[in-house]
């Protein structure tokens, strides 16, 4: 017999089961049955890539920053001359450095770089518990939230945020912005199938295609991911957001959904 539990977990991450006969949809909860089966025997293995989204919708909503860019300029105004020179910004505020935080490893963002407030320019009934906003920004709400800091406590950056609707209507639940605190050396391009990625240069490649056949020939160093459960790589750009099996698991029996990612190859 099936576990119900994990049926429905894999139904409310993007699966329909139909009334009679075994379908794909059903073949690929049966998938993810076995991969629960694998996880009560302690077996947490597979790494899971993922794309940012790259349309508007539930794990993109189209929004706009409230208030952010003036919080930026007064910030900015107050700093001192050394302060300016140290961020590169001498001259003049460029929102583009303070933006590129939000996805490189260029630590933590203080309290004027962290957006509080949204507008949505329509109606969402309801998000992803991971979403991308403005500049690449990540969002997510409550419950993923408390399972990324029972993993790993004290790794991400986390604050609190509001996205409001339109007719003065704020979207329920509570979202926080995230920032990912950790970044890898574990893309391994001599393991990678042929054609999975461009070389850009000796520090940088980029898969070709935001496609599960893309990602799944990608190949990461089993023991240079250790026991991280979510990062970014350094030296790998598209994919952009990677996964342990541990927290793709946890994320699946708690009816949290996320964008598309899928299995990589793990060396």
């Amino acid at each position: 017999m099936w576990d119900k539990a994990r049926l429905r977990c894999a139904c409310a991450n993007g699966f329909s089961l139909k009334q009679g006969g075994v379908g794909k949809s059903e073949a690929a909860c049966r998938v993810l049955l076995k991969q629960g089966s694998n996880q009560e025997k302690g077996e947490f293995t597979m790494v899971w890539g993922m794309h940012e989204p790259n349309r508007f919708g539930e794990f993109w909503p189209d929004v706009d920053y409230v208030g952010y860019v003036e919080v930026l300029k007064e910030w900015h105004a107050n700093m001192s001359d050394a302060e300016k020179a140290e961020r590169g910004m001498k001259q003049r505020l460029l929102l583009t450095k303070v933006s590129a935080k939000f996805t490189r490893d260029l630590g933590p963002l203080s309290d004027p770089e962290c957006p509080k407030e949204f507008k949505a320019v329509k109606v969402y009934k309801s998000l992803g518990a991971l979403i991308k906003l403005n500049d690449r920004m990540l969002v997510v709400e409550r419950k993923f939230k408390d399972l990324l800091e029972e993993l790993e406590p004290g790794t991400h950056q986390f604050w609190p945020l509001k996205i409001a609707l339109p007719r003065d209507k704020v979207l329920p639940g509570e979202y926080f912005g995230l920032r990912i605190g950790q970044f890898l050396d574990s893309f391994d391009p001599d393991q990678t199938t042929s054609g999975c990625v461009q070389y850009q240069n000796s520090e940088s490649f980029r898969g070709i295609l935001p496609n599960k056949k893309t990602i799944t020939g990608i190949a990461v160093s089993k023991a240079k991911v250790g026991d991280a459960h979510l990062w970014r790589e350094r030296k790998l750009a598209r994919p952009d957001i990677f996964l342990s099996n541990e927290l793709h698991q946890h994320a699946i029996e708690r009816g949290l959904r996320l964008p598309n990612h899928y299995e990589m190859k793990e060396v």
